[in-house]
């Protein structure tokens, strides 16, 4: 017994080939009496079929969207259109045309999507991101029935099955708006890439896209960035190792952008900025040997099938001696704020104790020969202080009379 999942996805998928394929036999040639007849267009292969009441010895076939058109040779009464097809949604003119000895001869045939106007998705876009991942969103069409769920099928390349979405992204009405696939491979052929819609009461129109996947891809930074200095010549050497991708090892395929700046002015101007073709090395000479330094890089493709679009910014990586020197300063300062803080405590404590007495000593001062003299008038004072050296005076006149 069928599991529900499975017999509603097999349903879906028969309801899609059987909408397609009666949308891609031709019924309204232009020419009904041409012997080349019933044509058939498998769209997952981009082979146009036909058959012939008539021999030819030369038949080609011609395909036109829009402003696009192209032109094959044809064999066993198929021409084989590959990735180079455009898309179909918009509607197209097929053509087949047949040389033998008795003239030529061609039929062509126009194909205009069924289903409702305006209820195909909108906005349609993939990205690939982390190598191998990658997200397709769309809108719903703005004229589609509320009940309108959406279908992604799609091809690496036109050799390979058309697959179903695995993991939807869902809107908060259940409808599906995205996918998520995981393993994704890159290849050097375009992606073909259909949403097809079902109702329970209209017929919705497709839309498809062929892409170019590598085009697409979001590229990782450059990983295993480092910076040596040569702290006499100033000189710094950069290294770095390619972005990781799955379709290409060669070095030669990328371009880098260096971007630098002062670690205490991130968001200002960069002091140096750089593109590189090509390598995994560049050599920088610094201005500032004295100033921390920010470096960050990014990659984008150069030459080979490599996204030409900048990819993420790495994490920035630190050189410089600034953090060293700064710290060695704060230390010092702190140390030293400390030392004169601890001094103003201890002088502050002394003085409301007597340990600073018993520290610091007061040194007694010469003793004064008029101490204790009585304040009297300044004429009596120097009568006496007269008298006192008259005295003086005879003694020292006696005491050279004895000698």
């Amino acid at each position: 017994m069928v599991a529900p999942r499975a017999l509603i996805s097999t349903t879906q998928w028969m309801l899609l080939i059987t909408q397609l394929c009666a949308g891609w036999h031709c019924t309204d040639l232009e020419m009904p009496d041409s012997p080349i007849r019933n044509l058939m267009l498998d769209q997952w292969k981009m082979e146009l079929n036909w058959m012939s009441s008539m021999n030819f010895t030369e038949d080609w076939c011609s395909v036109t969207a829009g402003d696009f058109s192209m032109t094959v040779m044809a064999e066993d009464m198929k021409c084989t259109f590959g990735n180079t097809a455009p898309p179909l949604h918009n509607g197209a003119s097929f053509s087949v045309t047949a040389v033998n000895m008795n003239g030529t001869y061609s039929t062509v045939c126009r194909y205009i999507p069924q289903g409702i106007n305006g209820s195909a998705i909108e906005n349609f876009s993939c990205v690939i991101y982390n190598v191998s991942l990658m997200n397709c969103t769309w809108q719903a069409g703005r004229d589609a029935p509320e009940d309108t769920q959406y279908f992604l099928y799609w091809q690496n390349s036109r050799y390979d099955d058309a697959m179903e979405c695995e993991l939807y992204i869902t809107d908060e009405n259940g409808r599906n708006t995205g996918c998520r696939f995981q393993d994704v491979r890159i290849d050097v052929n375009k992606a073909y890439f259909l949403v097809n819609g079902s109702s329970k009461d209209s017929l919705i129109q497709f839309y498809d896209e062929y892409i170019q996947l590598y085009k697409i891809e979001n590229l990782m930074p450059p990983s295993n960035i480092t910076v040596n200095c040569d702290e006499i010549k100033n000189d710094c050497i950069i290294q770095w190792q390619r972005p990781q991708i799955n379709h290409s090892n060669q070095d030669k395929c990328f371009k880098y952008e260096i971007n630098i700046k002062y670690k205490d002015n991130p968001e200002g101007k960069p002091i140096y900025a750089s593109i590189q073709e090509g390598g995994s090395s560049h050599t920088l000479h610094r201005s500032n040997a004295r100033k921390k330094h920010h470096l960050k890089m990014r990659a984008a493709g150069s030459t080979c099938l490599v996204s030409p679009t900048w990819g993420e910014w790495s994490v920035p990586v630190e050189f410089g001696n600034e953090e060293i020197i700064s710290s060695s300063a704060w230390i010092l300062l702190v140390v030293a704020a400390v030392t004169l803080l601890m001094a103003i405590i201890t002088i502050l404590f002394c003085k409301r104790t007597s340990c600073w007495e018993a520290a610091f000593p007061q040194i007694p001062g010469p003793k004064n020969a008029f101490n204790g003299l009585p304040d009297t008038n300044p004429e009596l004072m120097e009568s006496k202080i007269q008298t006192i050296t008259s005295e003086n005076e005879e003694i020292i006149l006696v005491s050279d009379v004895v000698k």
